[in-house]
This record gives structure tokens, sequence and C-alpha cells, in this order.
């Protein structure tokens, strides 16, 4: 299987399990790639792809971000990755996501926190092989985990996924029948994020799907996805994507669900 610059594998995904996508990216020519929030946390391979079998396998465990950052690319560089769902982090790594805000577990540091990921690492014959061990990973320790994802909380991101972002935290606790801490508490502890910042990048990708895949206008899209103005959209897009939604660059819109 040789895969582009990204590249998701659906038949792979597994929201029993948390695995929200699977996904595989190669890089071509020498450059970098901007990574967007989406609000998740991923267990990615990164390797180089010259010769089979794969080998020199790094593991990266990646927290959630609140801002986009770019990635410097070689030619051959090659990542497979599993994006989990929120709510899933804590129950397959035993650790709330909250402690990788912003940051990043790479090589040794991840196999330090993780010792088992060595078994990830073995020289591989190629990504759907990859792709594979690391569901087969994140599976087997959902099915050994005694953490339990709770329900209000798939509940509480639910709506808030189905509203766009558009909810305010007070609005979720009203329709949950919880206080508003606890709203936040359980948003928090789920994700990583604030309920404002996570709300800000549903909405975020929200209008770049409506931007790219449904040709909309700027200030058509900025009042589907409920910003305030087009002016309050631009500066959403500039503080997460680091550029204007009235001159979009070529950027990975990854499958976020709720």
């Amino acid at each position: 299987m040789t895969l582009g610059r990204y590249t998701e594998l659906p038949h792979l995904a597994d929201a029993n399990a948390g695995i929200e996508a699977v996904w595989a990216s190669v890089s071509r020519n020498e450059g970098s790639y901007r990574v967007l929030p989406d609000g998740r946390c991923d267990i990615i391979l990164r390797f180089t792809l010259n010769a089979l079998p794969l080998c020199e396998l790094t593991p990266i465990v990646t927290g959630p971000t609140t801002g986009y950052y770019d990635v410097p690319l070689e030619p051959g560089a090659a990542f497979v990755g599993v994006r989990l769902r929120p709510g899933h982090f804590q129950k397959i790594l035993g650790l709330e996501p909250i402690r990788l805000h912003g940051d990043a577990l790479i090589g040794a540091a991840a196999l330090g926190q993780w010792p088992d990921m060595a078994a990830l690492c073995v020289p591989a014959s190629d990504q759907q092989e990859l792709a594979g061990r690391l569901v087969r990973f994140v599976r087997k320790r959902d099915a050994e985990s005694d953490f339990e994802v709770a329900p209000l909380g798939r509940n509480i991101i639910s709506a808030l996924h189905a509203s766009g972002g558009r909810l305010r935290i007070a609005e979720l606790a009203a329709m949950h029948g919880v206080s508003e801490r606890t709203a936040r508490r359980i948003l928090l502890r789920a994700t990583g994020l604030t309920p404002k910042a996570f709300a800000a990048i549903i909405q975020f990708h929200r209008a770049l799907r409506l931007l790219r895949d449904h040709y909309l206008s700027p200030a058509d899209a900025a009042f589907e996805a409920g910003f305030a103005d087009q002016s309050h959209m631009t500066r959403v897009f500039r503080r997460l994507g680091g550029f204007s939604p009235a001159r979009l660059p070529e950027v990975t819109l990854v499958t976020i669900s709720d």
C-alpha cells in the first residue's frame, strides 16, 4: 500500500474501541505539513519510506492543541496513526489528555510511559501492517482497561458537535441536568480542552467544510457556521489555522465525529 500525503482508512475505524479514524501519510517532497487543531489525541508511528521492510519506527503520542503547527518533512517521511475519539484517551492510555495539552511524547519518552509500544516498532512489511498493528494495540488496551467512558460526557460532546460548536456551556449543562461547573469539568477531562476552546475547534472545522467542500462564500460560511460576522470568522481562522478564509491553502480536513 503506497499512500499519498494524507489518506484515511475508514474500514479500520472502530467507534466501540474509541478509534475515530486510522490514517496514513507520505511526503513526496521536502517541505512542511500544517497540522490543524481537531480536539483529538493521536497515536502515531513515524518512519522513512525508502525500503522494505519498514524499520526504525518512532512512536508518537500527541495531545490536544488549540492552534496550528507545522511539521518539517523530507522526501519519504511517512506516518501511520490512530485518532482517538474524545473521552477515550484516558481509557486507552491511562492518562488524562490535559496532561499532554499542546505537547507530545516522542520516541523514548513515549516508550518510557507505555513500554508495550515497543511491540509497535518492530519491522513491518508495509503501511497496512502498521495500521492493523495500531488498531490491535488500541483494541487490546480498550478491552483490558478498567476505566469507563462516562455516557454523560459522550452525550455532551455529541450535543456540542450536533450544534456545530454553537452551544454554550450553560446551555449544555441545562440540557443534561447538571451544573455548569460539572459540565465544564466533564468536557475538560474528556478532551483536555476548555469548553470554549473545544467548541471553537468544532466551529472552525465546520466553516472549513462549508468553504472547501460546499463552495460557500466567506460571508455565507460565516453565517452558516454561526460566527458573529465574517471578520469574527477571519480572526478565528488566523488563530487556529494561520490563514484567511478568503485564501484557503492546501490543508487536510480530517474526519471528526460526535
